[in-house]
């Protein structure tokens, strides 16, 4: 599933409809972060919870004791909150103990901070009769550089909570609004920083099986959130590209490719045609899209998309390129992937259209 980042102090409503007709189910905030402007709270949480509600959307609170300070209520007061709509807790540091969190699962769906969750955490969830499938695991974002979760730590993590079954979350930056005080971006794995979103999401969920993206930031483009969306429900990975003229066809096409993956590219299920002409025979880079000439033979109209640097080929004609920020999303294409080429100068005016229709 799909969610976005809401803060009050961006809040926007015209956003979060706008998310909603795209596709998104999960809307996360958080009701204890000291950064976060609380004045106008009692006004602005009502109108947010309702507005999610008209939308059917699920809204995800990022509790911890301080929550209750915040919204002025006594200190465990979980009642109220039901009260005021909110159906799913993510409960942060200070609701770890395994009778509380029994109890509050029979109001609220439970989120779990996965920081603090263990394996003896887990066993003993587990013998007080808790039913693990339940719960979903949700890593948490890293406001400050250099702060994001290690390779190595996430997937030890992640194979904890898949040897118990368990649902799990991960955060990928915006690529629109960074969040304040800091506005570096909120990501879950600290390499994802500076990958654009949509390449950090596909990474997610091909290599480490993540089931739920989460947008840590207050905005992401309208278009990055339709391609994350687009590959989960219809495994569809949308790229970037420039093509020359003669080829501006494969624009928007929904493109198959071959099962038996090669190492250096990706053929992509194009037909094969006769008599095309040599030309712009360059040194073939990474990213690069290619068609066979006729000196290719039987080969000849074959369309592939490079993986890695190649040298120069007479009998291959470079015809266009993948963004450079979408390059990396190569590396998420396998058998089952259906392929979009999307030309690069028609982007935001394609899902323009979203906000207007709204």
């Amino acid at each position: 599933m799909l969610g976005i980042s809401v803060y009050f102090q961006d809040l926007d409503e015209q956003y979060i409809k706008t998310c909603a007709q795209i596709g998104i189910q999960y809307v996360f905030t958080s009701l204890h972060i000291p950064e976060e402007d609380y004045s106008q709270l009692d006004k602005k949480l009502p109108q947010f919870i309702l507005l999610c509600q008209d939308l059917e959307l699920k809204i995800v609170p990022d509790v911890s004791p301080v929550t209750f300070e915040k919204l002025n209520l006594k200190l465990g007061d979980f009642s109220a909150l039901k009260q005021m709509g909110i159906q799913a807790l993510r409960l942060d540091y200070g609701f770890d103990d395994i009778e509380n969190i029994k109890q509050l699962s029979k109001d609220f769906e439970i989120i779990l901070n996965a920081s603090v969750v263990n394996e003896s955490l887990l066993i003993e969830a587990e013998k007080s009769g808790i039913q693990l499938h339940q719960f979903i695991l949700s890593h948490n974002f890293y406001p400050k550089t250099h702060t994001g979760l290690s390779v190595e730590t996430f997937r030890e993590k992640n194979a904890l909570f898949h040897k118990y079954g368990l649902k799990i979350q991960a955060f990928v930056c915006g690529d629109d609004l960074k969040r304040f005080p800091l506005y570096e971006g909120l990501p879950t794995l600290e390499k994802h920083r500076d990958i654009h979103p949509y390449v950090a999401s596909l990474e997610l969920m091909k290599k480490y099986q993540i089931d739920d993206i989460m947008i840590g930031d207050s905005r992401i483009q309208y278009e990055t959130l339709k391609y994350i969306k687009d590959y989960m429900e219809h495994h569809i990975l949308t790229l970037k590209v420039h093509l020359d003229e003669r080829y501006k066809h494969y624009y928007n096409q929904i493109l198959t490719c071959r099962d038996d993956l090669s190492e250096a590219v990706i053929r992509l299920q194009t037909p094969r045609v006769k008599d095309i002409d040599i030309y712009h025979n360059d040194r073939r880079k990474k990213g690069d899209i290619t068609i066979d000439n006729h000196l290719m033979g039987r080969y000849c109209g074959e369309v592939q998309i490079l993986k890695c640097d190649l040298p120069s080929d007479a009998r291959v004609n470079v015809i266009g390129f993948v963004h450079p920020e979408y390059v990396e999303a190569l590396e998420s294409i396998d058998g089952s992937t259906s392929i979009r080429l999307v030309p690069l100068s028609t982007m935001k005016e394609r899902y323009n259209h979203y906000e207007s229709e709204s």
